[in-house]
């Protein structure tokens, strides 16, 4: 691991991609056959914004600093969530899951409030590198628990009482490229762009 990415400045764009690698084959009466062949990541080209010079080499630095492809580093997801949780820090897995588990129960939450997560919302576990996707919105219950529908279904296994981050997580990811470029414009302002993917231990 090699330190996080700075928070500031901002990214002023980001291209996301959900990754489902699979393998189709399909015969010629037009019959076809998937496998997954892997495990879900995700992946993203970041777009930095203008910088001047101290900013866009401090950047740079941290990126080439990675040596390509080899060390890892953590990057903070720069958008809100939209559920009516995202606020809240005290959130807890409710309960031991197995690896594979799609649903997750969750408790801490603010009693009795819709929408508490919403679908497209990410979410980490205290003892996950993995990133997951809520499915499908949920609402707290009257105890202020929940249960969420996860994108993929977990890697590994979660203990009670494990704490969750439900806005802003932060992923996991290494450089996809072995070249880190900026280029300058003719007032003398610096961009950046890279792609990273995720790692999942």
């Amino acid at each position: 691991m090699s330190g996080a990415f700075p928070t500031s400045p901002g990214f002023q764009a980001l291209q996301f991609s959900s990754n489902n690698p699979s393998l189709i084959n399909q015969s010629i009466s037009g019959r076809r056959q998937v496998r997954q062949i892997g495990s879900q990541y995700f992946s993203f080209t970041v777009v930095m914004p203008p910088m001047q010079y101290d900013n866009a080499m401090d950047v740079f630095a941290f990126l080439t600093k990675q040596k390509g492809s080899y060390e890892t580093f953590t990057i903070q997801y720069p958008t809100d969530n939209r559920g009516a949780g995202k606020s809240e820090t005290d959130i807890l897995v409710n309960g031991a899951h197995s690896a594979s588990d799609g649903t997750i129960d969750l408790d801490g939450f603010a009693v009795s409030t819709s929408g508490v997560l919403k679908a497209g919302d990410f979410i980490k576990f205290a003892n996950h590198s993995k990133v997951y996707m809520v499915q499908a919105d949920c609402d707290s219950d009257v105890t202020g628990a929940t249960t969420v529908l996860l994108e993929p279904n977990l890697v590994t296994t979660l203990a009670d009482n494990e704490a969750v981050t439900v806005n802003k997580p932060s992923f996991t990811v290494y450089l996809q490229t072995p070249d880190i470029l900026f280029n300058t414009d003719a007032q003398g302002f610096y961009t950046i762009q890279f792609d990273v993917r995720e790692v999942i231990t």
